[in-house]
């Protein structure tokens, strides 16, 4: 049931007759209710569907790293907006064969500048190293902004994240995987993050490695 408290130009929430009324970001705003029809989805509607639902789950393992990282999407939230742009450029396959592809995820976009040259070697067991060269430093690549590391192992179906693991001066990072991760392959994402500016960088695919155990 809907709730009408400021007469008959003002807000309200809920359900009213055929229209819902909600508020999004100080927004209100209303919005019909969807007509169920009785005809059967089309091969493409089905494929949007497996789209959503691949991405939604998938990317709620990197949950946190989006709603901070995925920006310049302000009419939406952080993780409408990374579904929405990956369903568009990160799915690979027809309906039904449908596949993440892993260098055209994006976790992380906006403003900073990248970095050059990144790479990712595991030379050491249980571990990668993440290494970068840096450009000139200025006010969208600056030395202190934060870096992020996430890797995504396919066999564990599985995420690791490193948030605070070192600053973009460092030009490199060793990241120290999980146990489970271990002898196994993993896809390798950086990217940077200003916590002066709250502005985030793109990210970029570096490639998968197998983890030495």
């Amino acid at each position: 049931m809907g709730k009408y408290k400021n007469g008959i130009l003002g807000a309200f929430s809920g359900k009213i007759g055929a229209v819902i009324g909600a508020s999004w970001r100080g927004i209100d705003y209303m919005r019909s209710l969807p007509r169920i029809s009785n005809k059967p989805a089309t091969e493409k509607q089905l494929a949007q569907r497996m789209k959503m639902i691949l991405l939604r789950g998938f990317l709620l393992g990197i949950e946190e790293i989006i709603e901070i990282c995925f920006q310049n999407y302000v009419q939406t939230s952080a993780m409408n907006g990374a579904l929405s742009h990956n369903m568009t450029h990160s799915v690979t396959g027809t309906y039904p064969d449908m596949y993440v592809d892993f260098p055209n995820l994006i976790i992380s976009k906006g403003d900073l500048h990248g970095t050059w040259s990144p790479s990712v070697v595991s030379n050491e067991s249980k571990s990668i190293d993440f290494n970068w060269i840096n450009g000139p430093f200025n006010n969208l690549r600056g030395a202190d902004d934060q870096v992020l590391l996430v890797i995504y192992c396919p066999e564990e179906k599985g995420f690791f994240l490193l948030t605070d693991g070192g600053i973009r001066a460092a030009g490199t990072i060793r990241l120290m995987a999980p146990e489970e991760f271990w002898g196994k392959n993993v896809h390798c994402y950086i990217s940077f993050y200003s916590k002066e500016l709250e502005f985030a960088s793109t990210n970029e695919y570096l490639g998968e490695v197998t983890i030495l155990a």
